[in-house]
């Protein structure tokens, strides 16, 4: 299916396109193309990324008596190297 966009580019914007289909020999709408496919590409990996690092994720997993056992989880994390010690 062949569609058709009527959109004007600033001017040196247009002579880089191009320059640019000319060093590759390909035409400018194809140049226009692959910028814009990789432009939404990328966009739609930034909204994955956005959401995995989405500090309130996880920020309910946890059991919902946390409050009431916060001494117990405490006393499980100990190790010998933990808390203050004497130099």
């Amino acid at each position: 299916m062949d569609s058709t966009f009527n959109w004007k580019l600033e001017q040196t914007l247009l002579e880089k396109v191009i320059n640019l289909a000319s060093q590759r020999g390909q035409s400018p709408e194809s140049i226009v193309s692959e910028a814009v496919r990789l432009y939404i590409e990328t966009q739609l990996l930034e909204t994955v990324d956005n959401a995995v690092s989405d500090p309130l994720i996880g920020l309910f997993a946890g059991t919902p008596d946390l409050a009431a056992n916060s001494e117990d989880i405490l006393q499980e994390e100990i190790t010998e190297k933990s808390g203050w010690t004497w130099k």
